[in-house]
Protein backbone atom coordinates (compact mmCIF):
# COMPACT_ATOMS: atom_id res chain seq x y z
CA UNK A 1 0.00 0.00 0.00
CA UNK A 2 1.71 3.11 -0.96
CA UNK A 3 2.18 5.97 1.36
CA UNK A 4 4.06 9.22 1.66
CA UNK A 5 5.42 11.01 4.60
CA UNK A 6 6.00 14.55 4.28
CA UNK A 7 2.67 16.94 3.40
CA UNK A 8 2.69 20.00 1.00
CA UNK A 9 0.91 23.48 1.67
CA UNK A 10 -3.12 22.79 0.73
CA UNK A 11 -2.96 26.45 -0.91
CA UNK A 12 0.21 28.54 -0.26
CA UNK A 13 2.68 27.44 -3.38
CA UNK A 14 5.81 28.16 -1.46
CA UNK A 15 6.46 25.01 0.03
CA UNK A 16 6.26 23.76 -3.52
CA UNK A 17 9.52 25.60 -4.12
CA UNK A 18 10.94 23.68 -1.03
CA UNK A 19 10.13 20.45 -2.37
CA UNK A 20 11.22 20.85 -6.27
CA UNK A 21 14.84 22.59 -4.42
CA UNK A 22 14.88 19.51 -2.42
CA UNK A 23 14.31 17.06 -5.37
CA UNK A 24 17.19 19.06 -7.19
CA UNK A 25 19.79 18.47 -4.42
CA UNK A 26 18.97 14.87 -4.87
CA UNK A 27 20.27 15.26 -8.28
CA UNK A 28 17.00 14.49 -9.86
CA UNK A 29 15.52 15.98 -12.65
CA UNK A 30 11.66 17.16 -12.85
CA UNK A 31 9.40 18.91 -14.92
CA UNK A 32 6.74 19.40 -12.62
CA UNK A 33 5.86 18.51 -8.69
CA UNK A 34 3.89 16.09 -9.17
CA UNK A 35 6.57 14.19 -10.78
CA UNK A 36 8.43 13.17 -7.36
CA UNK A 37 8.33 9.88 -6.42
CA UNK A 38 6.08 8.85 -3.37
CA UNK A 39 9.35 6.70 -2.15
CA UNK A 40 11.59 10.32 -2.14
CA UNK A 41 8.41 12.35 -0.49
CA UNK A 42 9.08 9.76 2.03
CA UNK A 43 12.21 10.54 2.26
CA UNK A 44 11.94 14.86 2.58
CA UNK A 45 9.39 14.03 4.90
CA UNK A 46 11.71 12.32 7.46
CA UNK A 47 13.92 15.79 6.85
CA UNK A 48 11.45 18.21 6.97
CA UNK A 49 8.39 16.63 9.44
CA UNK A 50 10.36 14.25 11.78
CA UNK A 51 8.78 13.56 15.02
CA UNK A 52 8.30 16.25 17.51
CA UNK A 53 8.47 18.85 14.47
CA UNK A 54 6.45 21.61 16.42
CA UNK A 55 4.49 23.60 13.06
CA UNK A 56 2.37 26.13 15.57
CA UNK A 57 3.99 27.61 19.11
CA UNK A 58 2.76 24.79 21.54
CA UNK A 59 1.65 22.23 19.37
CA UNK A 60 3.67 19.43 18.30
CA UNK A 61 2.79 16.94 15.30
CA UNK A 62 3.89 13.39 16.18
CA UNK A 63 5.10 11.39 12.74
CA UNK A 64 2.63 12.25 9.39
CA UNK A 65 1.84 9.30 7.50
CA UNK A 66 -0.35 9.20 4.14
CA UNK A 67 -1.89 6.46 2.59
CA UNK A 68 -4.92 4.66 1.41
CA UNK A 69 -7.52 3.15 4.06
CA UNK A 70 -8.33 -0.63 4.04
CA UNK A 71 -12.05 -1.26 3.95
CA UNK A 72 -12.27 -1.84 7.75
CA UNK A 73 -10.80 1.73 8.08
CA UNK A 74 -13.22 3.49 6.23
CA UNK A 75 -15.53 3.70 9.21
CA UNK A 76 -12.78 5.72 10.61
CA UNK A 77 -13.36 8.94 8.21
CA UNK A 78 -17.07 8.74 8.95
CA UNK A 79 -17.31 8.85 12.70
CA UNK A 80 -14.03 10.90 12.80
CA UNK A 81 -13.29 13.21 10.00
CA UNK A 82 -16.96 13.43 7.87
CA UNK A 83 -19.42 13.82 10.79
CA UNK A 84 -17.90 17.30 10.74
CA UNK A 85 -18.59 17.24 6.87
CA UNK A 86 -22.06 16.67 5.40
CA UNK A 87 -21.95 13.30 6.80
CA UNK A 88 -20.10 11.68 4.14
CA UNK A 89 -20.57 7.91 4.42
CA UNK A 90 -17.74 5.29 2.16
CA UNK A 91 -18.91 2.76 0.24
CA UNK A 92 -16.62 -0.22 0.18
CA UNK A 93 -17.71 -1.55 -3.29
CA UNK A 94 -16.90 1.85 -5.06
CA UNK A 95 -14.94 4.48 -2.86
CA UNK A 96 -10.98 4.58 -2.09
CA UNK A 97 -10.09 6.32 0.65
CA UNK A 98 -6.83 7.69 1.19
CA UNK A 99 -5.82 9.70 4.80
CA UNK A 100 -3.37 11.75 6.63
CA UNK A 101 -2.29 10.54 10.17
CA UNK A 102 -0.48 12.19 12.54
CA UNK A 103 -0.12 9.41 15.03
CA UNK A 104 -2.54 7.52 15.17
CA UNK A 105 -5.33 9.93 14.35
CA UNK A 106 -6.58 11.07 11.11
CA UNK A 107 -6.60 14.51 10.33
CA UNK A 108 -7.49 14.50 6.99
CA UNK A 109 -9.12 12.38 4.21
CA UNK A 110 -10.09 12.55 0.43
CA UNK A 111 -12.72 10.25 -1.72
CA UNK A 112 -12.21 8.87 -5.03
CA UNK A 113 -15.36 6.85 -6.47
CA UNK A 114 -15.65 5.02 -9.50
CA UNK A 115 -19.26 5.60 -11.02
CA UNK A 116 -20.53 3.41 -14.14
CA UNK A 117 -18.53 5.84 -16.39
CA UNK A 118 -16.08 7.86 -14.82
CA UNK A 119 -14.09 8.66 -11.63
CA UNK A 120 -15.05 11.02 -9.46
CA UNK A 121 -12.96 13.22 -6.36
CA UNK A 122 -14.67 14.55 -3.61
CA UNK A 123 -14.95 14.67 0.57
CA UNK A 124 -11.51 16.15 0.39
CA UNK A 125 -11.53 17.33 4.19
CA UNK A 126 -9.34 18.67 6.91
CA UNK A 127 -9.85 19.10 10.57
CA UNK A 128 -10.04 22.91 11.18
CA UNK A 129 -6.66 22.71 13.33
CA UNK A 130 -5.22 20.99 10.74
CA UNK A 131 -5.76 23.19 8.14
CA UNK A 132 -3.32 25.44 6.43
CA UNK A 133 -0.49 23.05 6.81
CA UNK A 134 -0.07 21.45 3.70
CA UNK A 135 -2.53 18.32 4.52
CA UNK A 136 -4.76 18.46 1.90
CA UNK A 137 -2.65 18.77 -0.62
CA UNK A 138 -0.64 15.69 0.76
CA UNK A 139 -3.30 13.38 0.65
CA UNK A 140 -4.55 14.64 -3.21
CA UNK A 141 -1.48 14.11 -4.20
CA UNK A 142 -1.45 10.66 -3.14
CA UNK A 143 -5.12 9.90 -4.47
CA UNK A 144 -3.84 11.27 -8.05
CA UNK A 145 -0.68 8.92 -8.02
CA UNK A 146 -3.15 5.86 -7.30
CA UNK A 147 -6.28 6.62 -9.35
CA UNK A 148 -5.27 9.09 -11.63
CA UNK A 149 -1.65 7.70 -13.18
CA UNK A 150 -3.91 5.87 -15.97
CA UNK A 151 -7.70 7.26 -15.92
CA UNK A 152 -8.92 10.83 -16.06
CA UNK A 153 -10.33 11.76 -12.73
CA UNK A 154 -13.22 14.25 -12.09
CA UNK A 155 -14.74 16.42 -9.80
CA UNK A 156 -17.04 19.29 -8.84
CA UNK A 157 -14.68 22.08 -7.16
CA UNK A 158 -15.82 24.51 -4.65
CA UNK A 159 -15.22 28.24 -6.26
CA UNK A 160 -12.97 29.13 -3.64
CA UNK A 161 -10.73 25.64 -4.25
CA UNK A 162 -10.23 25.96 -7.90
CA UNK A 163 -6.53 27.33 -8.20
CA UNK A 164 -5.56 24.81 -5.27
CA UNK A 165 -7.15 21.89 -7.44
CA UNK A 166 -5.90 23.74 -10.70
CA UNK A 167 -2.16 23.13 -9.26
CA UNK A 168 -2.90 19.70 -8.99
CA UNK A 169 -3.50 19.24 -12.95
CA UNK A 170 -7.30 19.85 -13.12
CA UNK A 171 -8.93 22.29 -15.10
CA UNK A 172 -12.42 24.05 -15.47
CA UNK A 173 -14.89 22.43 -17.93
CA UNK A 174 -17.97 23.00 -18.65
CA UNK A 175 -20.62 20.45 -16.58
CA UNK A 176 -21.56 18.78 -19.94
CA UNK A 177 -18.26 17.40 -19.97
CA UNK A 178 -19.08 15.34 -16.71
CA UNK A 179 -19.54 11.72 -16.99
CA UNK A 180 -23.86 11.88 -16.94
CA UNK A 181 -23.40 9.74 -13.59
CA UNK A 182 -21.56 12.29 -11.83
CA UNK A 183 -23.12 15.27 -13.32
CA UNK A 184 -26.68 13.57 -12.03
CA UNK A 185 -25.68 14.01 -8.75
CA UNK A 186 -25.64 17.54 -9.03
CA UNK A 187 -29.80 17.14 -10.27
CA UNK A 188 -30.97 19.24 -7.56
CA UNK A 189 -29.26 22.49 -8.15
CA UNK A 190 -31.46 22.20 -11.65
CA UNK A 191 -28.25 23.41 -14.00
CA UNK A 192 -27.18 26.33 -11.84
CA UNK A 193 -23.73 25.23 -10.07
CA UNK A 194 -23.16 28.75 -9.84
CA UNK A 195 -25.61 29.16 -7.35
CA UNK A 196 -24.32 26.70 -5.08
CA UNK A 197 -20.69 28.03 -5.63
CA UNK A 198 -19.43 25.01 -7.35
CA UNK A 199 -17.04 24.25 -10.38
CA UNK A 200 -16.92 20.86 -12.74
CA UNK A 201 -12.80 20.26 -13.29
CA UNK A 202 -11.55 17.45 -14.76
CA UNK A 203 -7.47 16.31 -14.70
CA UNK A 204 -6.31 14.08 -17.53
CA UNK A 205 -3.40 11.50 -16.77
CA UNK A 206 -0.04 12.73 -16.87
CA UNK A 207 -1.37 16.55 -16.08
CA UNK A 208 0.92 18.36 -13.50
CA UNK A 209 0.30 21.93 -14.52
CA UNK A 210 -2.35 24.33 -13.58
CA UNK A 211 -4.50 25.43 -16.41
CA UNK A 212 -3.64 29.03 -18.16
CA UNK A 213 -6.91 30.56 -16.60
CA UNK A 214 -5.76 28.90 -13.07
CA UNK A 215 -2.52 30.38 -12.45
CA UNK A 216 -1.31 31.84 -9.23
Amino acid sequence: MATISAPADSDRYYEDLTLLTLYNLAGEESSGFLDIHPKFIKQIGKFIFSEGTTTVPGRVIEAVEVRELTPAEMVRAEKELWIHYHQQKADRNVDRLFAVFAGQRIIGVARCSRHEDGLEVDAVYVLDEYRLRGFARSVMILLIEECGRNETLFMHSKTELVNFYGSLGFRLIPEAELPKSIRDRFDFCLGDLNGISVCPMRREPGSSEPAGALSS
